[in-house]
C-alpha cells in the first residue's frame, strides 16, 4: 500500500450563531488516497493568518508522501523533521505534518478495520466530557453572564471554556488586567452555579497563569489582589 495523492482543502464553517459573525479562522483539511483506494482525512491546526504558510508546507512535503507507505508514520515524521526542516521546524511545519499524520492514522484504521485508539494502545474511558468554547460574545459582564447561562441551562453543557483576558497576549500583564480576568471568571461561576466546570484559556506562559490563580486565591480570602506581580 502506498499513497498516490494528497489534496488540501480550506474551509470556513461560516457565520457563528453565537457571535453573529464568520468563524474566526479557516479550517485546513488533508486528504490522502492510497493505491488500494483507501482515503484518509486529517486536519492541520491553523490560526487566522496561517493558511498560506501551512498549505505551502504541505505542498513542499509532497515528495516525502507520494509513493510512501502510510503504515510507517513515525519514519515520515522523523524524515520531515530531520531532512526537510534540517531539525529547525516552525509551528507552520508542525501544523502541516500533524494534518498529514492524522490522515495516515485514518488510513491505518480503515486498513486494519480498527478504531485508531486501538492502534494507539486501546481506550482508557468510555466517554468524555464535552465543553463549550467560543460562546462568549464579549467580555462585558451582562453578556458574559447571559451567554454562560444559555450554554448551561439551554444547551446542556456542564463545562465552559473561555478566554477572560482582554488585549494582546503578554507574558507579564499588569495586575489590573489579571484582576479583570478574575472578575470575569467569578461572573461566569456565579452565573452557572457550582456544578458546571469553567475552564479558562490562559494565553501566555506559566507566570501569567500562576499570577492569575494567586489573585483568585487572594480574592477568595478577601485580600486585595493588587500585589507587585512577582513570579
Amino acid at each position: 500500500m502506498i499513497i498516490k495523492s494528497i489534496k488540501t482543502f480550506i474551509a470556513n464553517p461560516g457565520k457563528n450563531e453565537i457571535k453573529d459573525k464568520a468563524f474566526g479562522k479557516n479550517l485546513i483539511f488533508i486528504k490522502l488516497e492510497t493505491d488500494d483506494g483507501i482515503i484518509g482525512w486529517g486536519e492541520c491546526y491553523s490560526q487566522s493568518d496561517r493558511d498560506e504558510q501551512i498549505t505551502s508546507h504541505v505542498k513542499k512535503l509532497e515528495p516525502y508522501i507520494i509513493g510512501y507507505d502510510p503504515i510507517n508514520i513515525r519514519n515520515f515524521v522523523l524524515g520531515a523533521y530531520r531532512d526537510f526542516s534540517n531539525k529547525r521546524p516552525s509551528m507552520d511545519l508542525w501544523c502541516a505534518i500533524s494534518g498529514i499524520e492524522i490522515a495516515m492514522w485514518d488510513i491505518l484504521g480503515k486498513y486494519f478495520n480498527q478504531p485508531v485508539y486501538n492502534l494507539l494502545g486501546g481506550k482508557v474511558r468510555d466517554k468524555i466530557k464535552v465543553y463549550a468554547n467560543g460562546w462568549a460574545k464579549d467580555l462585558e459582564e451582562n453578556s458574559l453572564s447571559n451567554n454562560a447561562i444559555d450554554m448551561v441551562k439551554n444547551r446542556g453543557f456542564t463545562a465552559l471554556k473561555f478566554d477572560p483576558f482582554s488585549g494582546p497576549w503578554e507574558e507579564w500583564p499588569e495586575d489590573e488586567i489579571i484582576n479583570q480576568a478574575v472578575d470575569r471568571v467569578k461572573t461566569v461561576r456565579e452565573s452557572v452555579g457550582p456544578n458546571a466546570v469553567s475552564y479558562t484559556h490562559l494565553r501566555a506562559h506559566e507566570t501569567r497563569e500562576d499570577r492569575g490563580w494567586r489573585l483568585v486565591g487572594e480574592k477568595k480570602k478577601g485580600g486585595g489582589g493588587g500585589g507587585g506581580g512577582g513570579g
